[in-house]
């Protein structure tokens, strides 16, 4: 698996977990009555978070590939 493939993979499949995280996060919180800037706070931290999850994980996972093949 060549580094471009994982960056790539590791964008596209980053952003859509970053998305889903935001969207639950936010809706869990707005049901709970926090304040507004609390909820976006929140949900931006675990929209990051997930991003930075899959795209170490596809980078990682691209590189033991590489390295394996």
């Amino acid at each position: 698996m060549s580094l471009q493939l994982s960056l790539a993979l590791g964008l596209g499949f980053g952003a859509f977990a970053a998305m889903l995280a935001f969207v639950i996060v936010y809706e869990a919180y707005r049901r709970q009555q926090f304040t507004t800037r609390r909820i976006w706070r929140e949900s931006l931290t675990a929209a990051f978070f997930a991003f930075g999850i899959f795209f170490v994980s596809a980078l990682v996972l691209g590189y033991v590939l590489h390295r394996s093949l």
